[in-house]
């Protein structure tokens, strides 16, 4: 039965209504199927997969064909998945005269259970130096076949330097808490991301698990920041933060925040680039106590005193 309300409208109007509706619910179903989570961008397609171990191969492949496939099964599309390819000429200013697949500098395969269950889940990460980006993808066993549930990447070029293991900055494993000892243990897939403009750099940390066959963020946070005005006038201070989530009993965590600062001309410069020197300046120390709400599959902040509050020690 048609609204009393509608049959007042003019057909135009209508038909305006109608492809509004249409766009709003193709809007909401996109939205569904992705994320945007900190500096990374998370993709929830799901997609039919072969095994993990041949498409790890394939990323490591010579051919472009070959390792193109296993690039956009791990997410990537195709202007991620080329890169530009220059001219090499003296004398004449380099243009662009084609492109090529993207190789992967490292690719990894690890499998953990990242559920409630003891199935594990395949993931796969890699970093492609030239696009200053590290990817990641995620893929539990449905039966005797295989689908990726997320890819997730970031252009974390501030956390690609030489010194630094751009792929174990950009994703490591976290024990997840355990009501009682499970064979195999449930992990977290921890997930940092940065990015920053002059004199600022961020960096967050998401922790994901699956849930009802979707991968779910059930904790995030900025887990490093730093600022300094290079154009502001003496003392130029550059202010630090950092936060760490560890583990307390079976039931949740503790959020660790540390603030300090140093100044900016009469500190070396190795102090500005290594992180260890860097926490040498935190002082301030405040905790907040976060609960794991099983039912709703995520953590929760609990108000209350945090007793022995202190930050990690590397």
């Amino acid at each position: 039965m048609k609204h009393p309300a509608w049959s007042s409208l003019t057909p135009a109007v209508r038909l305006v209504l109608v492809v509004w509706l249409v766009c709003v619910g193709s809007i909401a179903q996109t939205a569904a199927k992705s994320e945007d989570t900190g500096y990374v961008f998370v993709n929830q397609e799901h997609v039919p997969w072969p095994l993990p171990e041949s498409i790890l191969r394939d990323l490591r492949s010579t051919d472009e064909q070959v390792r193109l496939g296993a690039l956009k099964l791990a997410g990537l599309g195709n202007e991620q998945a080329h890169e530009a390819v220059w001219s090499q000429s003296h004398g004449s200013p380099s243009k662009i005269i084609g492109q090529a697949v993207v190789t992967p500098a490292r690719a990894e395969l690890i499998y953990a259970s990242l559920g409630k269950d003891a199935d594990q889940q395949a993931i796969i990460a890699f970093e492609v130096p030239s696009l200053q980006s590290t990817f990641l993808a995620v893929a539990p066993q449905k039966g005797q076949q295989w689908e990726r549930i997320a890819a997730i990447n970031c252009w974390c070029k501030y956390d690609m330097a030489p010194t630094q293991d751009a792929l174990a900055e950009f994703v490591s494993l976290h024990p997840a808490p355990e009501p009682a000892p499970a064979t195999p243990p449930h992990y977290e897939l921890v997930v940092r991301s940065s990015g920053g403009g002059t004199g600022i750099y961020t960096q967050n940390e998401a922790h994901f698990r699956v849930y009802r066959n979707d991968l779910r963020s059930v904790l995030s946070f900025v887990s490093g920041y730093r600022s300094n005005d290079p154009t502001g006038p003496d003392p130029s201070w550059v202010y630090l933060e950092r936060r760490w989530f560890t583990l307390y009993g079976d039931a949740g965590g503790i959020l660790v925040e540390a603030k300090g600062k140093f100044p900016a001309r009469q500190t070396p410069e190795i102090q500005w680039t290594v992180r260890a020197l860097q926490d040498t300046h935190l002082q301030q120390v405040s905790c907040r106590n976060y609960r794991w709400n099983a039912a709703e599959f995520r953590y929760e902040p609990q108000n209350g005193e945090v007793t022995a509050c202190k930050a990690p020690t590397n």
